[in-house]
């Protein structure tokens, strides 16, 4: 046997980490669990059932109810060049050239106005079929719309057009009538245009038909008043104006004449016989002709006795003669260069004065001219104002009598690409898609009210939530018991069951390690009552009793009946009495029909439980039994109806949760393990219950500790105590 504890053991110790590590840091974080999620399907699985067949259910009734809606289709070519008679903006008919225009026209098939036109030309708005009665014209137009589709297909010239209506006949018709009334319509707004425009033009025709009349009075009666030779013809033939032009090109011709004369005078006058580029600006006449032969050879004779200079001195005879003929030459060029000034000076003032006379009789003729052509213009401002009024009258009475015509003629732009049947099968309601679109929502809404219902119920389904609302591992897994069993100490009436082998795991579990071996006391406590707490600590205690394990089970629930207040005499006293100072806990301790196990009673109910368990006494106790026993295992009150179970935790070694499953909730788990961690507790981790829950009225036994009697005896038993004791009567504890 370990020798017994220190004193000072009696004292609360510090908190204690958990001993069972964790590999996995996130293994108790919430996860999507396969088997979790079956389990709710086969829980809650009739929801989304009854969500798809009320679903499908209404879908029928709305299916036989709705009126059939069938679609008959049909489709246009738009031409790309309409006929075209007239060239007038607004009157002409439309162009389909671009996609703009192509859109216009789709928009047009399906404006409100052409609607208004086909409602009326198949009487929608009295036919109760088509429009509840009292429907207004608005209505009627709107509703016709929403059945009434008109798409241009895209990359070609082709307009589809399709009708909704509960009459196959009456689809048909009103796709045909909207291509009708279409051309109708266009034509009226034609006609409507061509009306205005005559009725403009008329007045405008009327209006210049009296200015062209007008104008050509005028004109006559300047004619009549003015009867000028050649008033009509062209500009220019009149004898006056001939007459003008004549003395105009003598005057010009005689002011040349005297402008070459005088440029030649100047020249003479500027000639020096010693600068022979003075010739440059003599002109070539029969007067200058003489001058200009003499300069040439007055040049040769200079270059000859330029020569003669350098061959013979000033006094000899040829030099002399040389310079003889040069200054003769010189004489003779200056002679004649005077004559022909003289001759230029006359010449040039008989010019001057023929030029002065015909600028006299040009003056003169030109002030009779200019009387005759102000007739003259005048009468051409009149003629070209009768002739534009004749012309603009020509015009609009051309396009008078165009526009008079475009009444007459058509110029649609569409013709059909696919005439419109008759429609043989209703298209809505549409079974093959609504009753599986009802089967999908009705499963969503199931699915729906499957996740409400499941998160509103916050009880632990499973071990996986239970150890996510702990926090804690799942140390073993109790599998059902047969009814009537629950309260067994299995490992003696059915060792073979999974049961049992549930315990002996959870017993190899909790074996202190070898680094630990006085960690040899197990507190089992539960959220709630009635999570089968007292069954695992009964059969956790036998099954370290059959490996031979000393093992004292103590009832530590003061507040209700449990394991062996039903069954102890109150004289013998129990857990409380001993608390309180009143009695001796041998009195209490009662050896069991499985060999190494006694039973420590609570004795009778305290409501002072709380207060004696946080006092002094109990530790002394636990530390007194260690000196006799191998192992303590305590049974407590649950943890969140009173206090008692986190008062025995902190002197616990180890802590064992249990969960039992459908009875404790989410919260109340977490709560409970939070608790026990916040008071110093060691929670170990947790022993999941499969055993149902069942109502108050069938409640399952509580579980029974079978003991012998008398309760063990202080000193006596005490000196009777040996290590070698082989039975239970001759080596049985005393707790003093």
């Amino acid at each position: 046997m370990p020798s017994p504890r220190k004193t000072e053991s009696l004292v609360p110790a510090a908190p204690r980490s958990t001993e069972l590590a964790i590999a996995e840091p996130t293994l108790y974080l919430p996860k999507v669990e396969p088997g979790r999620l079956f389990g709710i399907l086969l829980r809650r699985g009739w929801l989304v059932i009854l969500g798809m067949a009320l679903a499908v259910g209404a879908m029928a009734y709305y299916v036989k109810k709705a009126p059939k809606i069938y679609v008959s289709t049909g489709s246009v070519e738009v031409s790309s060049h309409a006929p075209r008679v007239l060239n007038i903006d607004g009157l002409s008919p439309e162009d389909s050239k671009d996609l703009e225009q192509l859109r216009t026209i789709e928009r047009n098939m399906a404006s409100s106005a052409l609607l208004m036109r086909v409602a009326k030309s198949h009487d929608l708005f009295t036919a109760k079929d088509f429009a509840p009665p009292g429907t207004s014209e608005q209505g009627v137009v709107a509703l016709l719309a929403s059945r009434t589709r008109v798409e241009l297909d895209r990359g070609t010239r082709v307009v589809v057009i399709s009708v909704e209506d509960t009459d196959p006949e009456r689809a048909k018709s009103i796709v045909e009538s909207l291509v009708s009334e279409y051309d109708l319509w266009i034509k009226d707004r034609r006609e409507d245009l061509a009306r205005r425009a005559v009725e403009g033009l008329a007045k405008e025709e009327e209006k210049l038909r009296q200015s062209m009349d007008a104008a050509n009075a005028r004109l006559q009666e300047f004619r009549e008043t003015h009867p000028v030779p050649g008033l009509e013809g062209r500009e220019g033939s009149g004898p006056v104006t001939d007459q003008l032009g004549a003395l105009n090109t003598q005057l010009t011709q005689a002011k040349s004449e005297r402008l070459r004369l005088e440029a030649e005078y100047e020249s003479f006058k500027k000639f020096d016989p010693e600068d022979p580029d003075s010739l440059g600006g003599i002109a070539t006449t029969a007067r200058s002709e003489e001058v200009l032969s003499l300069s040439r050879s007055l040049q040769a004779k200079e270059l000859e006795f330029a020569k003669i200079k350098e061959r013979y001195l000033f006094k000899h005879p040829v030099f002399k003669e040389a310079d003889r003929e040069v200054t003769s030459l010189k004489e003779d060029l200056i002679g004649a260069v005077r004559s022909a000034g003289k001759a230029l000076e006359r010449s040039y003032h008989v010019a001057l004065e023929n030029e002065a006379k015909l600028q006299g009789e040009v003056e003169g003729a030109r002030t009779v001219a200019i009387g005759v052509e102000g007739v003259r213009s005048n009468f051409d401002a009149l003629k070209r104002e009768a002739d534009a009024a004749r012309e603009l009258h020509a015009t609009v009475d051309l396009r008078l009598r165009e526009t008079a015509l475009t009444s007459a003629v058509a110029a649609s732009a569409i013709t059909w690409a696919e005439p419109p049947f008759v429609p043989e099968k209703a298209t809505k309601p549409a079974k093959k898609i609504l009753f599986p679109l009802a089967a999908f929502v009705g499963m969503m809404g199931g699915f729906t009210l499957l996740v409400g219902s499941e998160l509103r119920d916050g009880r632990v389904r499973d071990s996986a939530s239970a150890a996510r609302a702990t926090g804690a591992p799942l140390l073993a897994s109790l599998p059902p018991l047969e009814a009537g069993r629950e309260g067994d100490m299995v490992l003696l009436s059915d060792p073979a069951s999974p049961t049992a082998e549930a315990f002996r795991r959870l017993r190899a579990i909790l074996l202190p390690p070898q680094a630990k071996p006085d960690a040899r006391t197990i507190l089992f406590a539960s959220a709630v009552p009635g999570e089968g707490r007292s069954l695992c600590a009964m059969n956790y205690a036998a099954s370290l009793a059959m490996q031979g394990q000393r093992t004292l089970l103590l009832d530590g629930d003061m507040r209700r009946p449990g394991l062996s207040r039903e069954h102890v005499k109150a004289e013998f006293g129990g857990l409380g009495d001993y608390l309180s100072g009143k009695s001796d806990p041998a009195k209490a301790c009662f050896p069991t029909a499985l060999p190494n196990l006694y039973l420590m009673s609570s004795g009778p109910m305290r409501d002072d439980a709380a207060e004696l368990l946080s006092g002094t006494r109990f530790p002394a106790l636990l530390e007194d039994a260690y000196r006799w026993f191998d192992a303590v295992v305590i049974d407590s009150p649950p943890v969140l109806a009173v206090s008692d179970a986190l008062a025995i935790s902190r002197y616990a070694d180890r802590v064992c949760l249990v969960v039992r499953q459908n009875a404790s909730e989410r919260k109340n788990l977490r709560k409970a393990a939070e608790m026990i961690r916040a008071t110093g507790g060691n929670l170990m981790g947790f022993v999941w219950n499969e055993l149902p829950v069942r109502s108050k009225g069938h409640s399952a036994p509580e579980p029974v500790v079978p003991f012998s009697h008398p309760a063990l005896a202080g000193p006596a038993a005490e000196a009777k105590t040996g290590e070698g004791s082989a039975s239970p009567e001759s080596s049985s504890p005393v707790i003093s």
